[in-house]
């Protein structure tokens, strides 16, 4: 290690190159989920991981890896951050080409540099808790052979997630050896775990050393270290040209299959920062309401109307009125040319809807 400290030597990734399938019709190709104003706060989901960033960083060592059709949304929304650190993607092979690709390119500018990999398109409301837990899990693989993940605290058998299990034993102070990832459960086994009190949802929050991770990459998936492998074009004005010609050609894997599960040197630190990963209308509505029988509108209270109605979302456009009546856990979602109204314990459905009726109708 070089003589700054370990958060000196740190980068924060965002990585932004999904669409959002699950939150159709308001995302879309042209412009998924993370650039949208979900919360109706006045900034995008991508913006507010920006602005978390900032709190421990500066724009300089804030890297954006999004595809190639995004760059200029990034460039916009992000006013602040240097054009050399949004990386564009070229095909969307999942998490694990991503996460090699940053590495190889931080490596040429840092050889110390520290990354925690953060989604552009998750919610964190509790600020401080997250900037202890990253900073002391930065120190930790700063120091150490290890791969560090941040686990949510579990308050309720959710099927949504997949879990962690930890060590009974701290390796250190709130820091634990990982046992095994596993997959989303079925409610019984969800319910199991938190019994249990040893699991925690995977929130996909990545902290690692550069050498580390690529010593990972070698040695676990050598088959996209091998495709983004160049000991000389990282850094320079041929890096590229080199990755759109290669990039394409790694396999399409997230990081999690590829590494996390693989490895023998995981670690994680059990957390409770207020998170939701966002991932659907559903989520969204459990974000928001106080009780499963709330109705949620993302317009002004005097604009939407409800009578006998319970556990309704609503999202317009701003400035419509709404009136609803006699309809119970619906998504009622008006985006310019498609009205979507889904049975909200559906939702899972609307990935594969939005693909049937797209093709059908020529939408994006």
């Amino acid at each position: 290690m070089s003589q700054k400290s370990a958060l000196d030597n740190t980068y924060f990734v965002i990585m932004a190159g999904g669409v959002g399938s699950r939150f159709w019709p308001s995302s879309r190709e042209s412009r998924p989920k993370q650039f949208l104003d979900i919360l109706g706060s006045g900034r995008s989901l991508i913006q507010m991981t920006y602005d978390r960033c900032l709190s421990l960083v500066t724009p300089d060592r804030i890297i954006v890896v999004t595809h190639e059709k995004y760059v200029d949304l990034v460039a916009n929304q992000l006013e602040s951050i240097p054009a050399r650190n949004i990386l564009s993607e070229p095909a969307r092979n999942n998490t694990a080409p991503c996460v090699a690709y940053v590495s190889f390119h931080l490596k040429s500018r840092n050889p110390d540099a520290n990354l925690v990999m953060l989604p552009s398109d998750h919610i964190i409301t509790n600020g401080s808790a997250f900037n202890a837990s990253l900073q002391e899990g930065i120190e930790f693989v700063s120091d150490n052979d290890a791969l560090m993940t941040l686990g949510m605290k579990p308050h309720r058998p959710d099927t949504g997630y997949g879990y962690i299990q930890l060590s009974d034993d701290e390796e250190r102070q709130n820091i634990f050896k990982v046992e095994a990832f596993r997959e989303k459960p079925e409610l019984e086994l969800a319910q199991q775990y938190l019994a249990e009190g040893n699991y925690v949802w995977n929130a996909g929050i990545f902290l690692f050393n550069v050498d580390i991770i690529l010593k990972a990459f070698k040695s676990l998936a050598r088959d996209i270290y091998d495709v983004l492998y160049h000991d000389k074009v990282y850094g320079t004005d041929a890096e590229m040209a080199f990755i759109r010609d290669n990039y394409p050609n790694t396999a399409s894997i997230s990081f999690d299959y590829a590494i996390m599960e693989k490895s023998s040197n995981i670690y994680c630190i059990p957390t409770e920062i207020g998170w939701s990963d966002l991932g659907t209308w559903k989520s969204l509505y459990e974000l928001m309401s106080g009780s499963l029988h709330e109705n949620i509108s993302n317009v002004n209270k005097e604009d939407c109307h409800f009578v006998d109605s319970r556990g309704v979302l609503v999202n317009v456009p701003n400035g419509k009125k709404v009136v609803i009546g006699g309809v119970e856990d619906l998504l009622i979602i008006d985006d310019e040319d498609v009205l979507l109204v889904w049975p909200k314990d559906r939702e899972q459905e609307i990935k594969a809807i939005k693909q049937k009726v797209a093709a059908r109708w020529n939408l994006e």
